[in-house]
């Protein structure tokens, strides 16, 4: 038996944590504006299975484990902080290596993410856990099933992320169109790192920041 209300109510929360702005989106967006819609792609396949993964296994009980020990999110907090760190250094190196020919850069030339690097990445992403820990705990009247509310709560966001992703992703292909000359898209590369590193600081300064 699954409560209707409280389905609609998964819904929306689905909708709003996928399509609001946060490392995913931000990073899907520059990764189509940097490479184009269809080469970022898989890095949006990695969000969708990455995030479904993470969702069923917090929602089947490690939400409550790390719950139960602060230093794990602790860990997550300053772990996903430092990736997006390294994440906006390693776009603002490829962006100001863009427009460098040589033999010497060829060798260090910017890529998508690969589906499963986006993947591992849920994993240490701060939205997502803030997301999937509210979910677990705020939905556990969803059904009296640990197993049915597992595959529901995992199937409906996985089902919003490529609407929510893909919207992203459009952004980045029409900016990508917009900045085609070398100097705009310098400009826009290094803003687009400029936001991520952003977004981790406020990861770090601010944990009410992490949904």
């Amino acid at each position: 038996m699954v409560d209707p209300v409280l389905l609609w109510g998964v819904i929306v929360l689905a909708f709003v944590g996928s399509i609001t702005p946060g490392p995913n989106n931000l990073m899907v967006m520059a990764s189509a504006a940097a490479f184009g819609w269809r080469r970022a792609v898989p890095h949006m396949l990695g969000i969708m299975f990455g995030f479904g993964i993470m969702n069923a296994s917090v929602t089947a009980g490690i939400g409550a484990v790390i719950l139960e020990v602060p230093i794990l999110l602790g860990i997550v907090k300053y772990g996903g902080a430092a990736w997006l760190f390294w994440l906006a250094i390693k776009m603002a190196r490829a962006t100001l290596q863009k427009s460098d020919k040589s033999d010497a850069t060829k060798g260090t030339a910017a890529r998508p993410f690969t589906i499963i690097e986006a993947m591992l990445f849920q994993w240490v992403n701060p939205k997502g856990w803030a997301i999937a820990l509210a979910v677990a705990g705020g939905y556990v009247e969803l059904s009296p099933s640990i197993a049915v509310r597992t595959i529901l709560i995992s199937v409906i966001f996985m089902a919003f992320t490529p609407v929510a992703n893909g919207t992203w992703m459009a952004a980045g292909e029409v900016l990508r169109r917009v900045f085609d000359d070398p100097k705009s898209g310098k400009v826009f590369g290094l803003i687009m790192a400029a936001l991520i590193a952003a977004t981790a600081l406020m990861i770090v300064l601010d944990p009410t920041r992490l949904s």
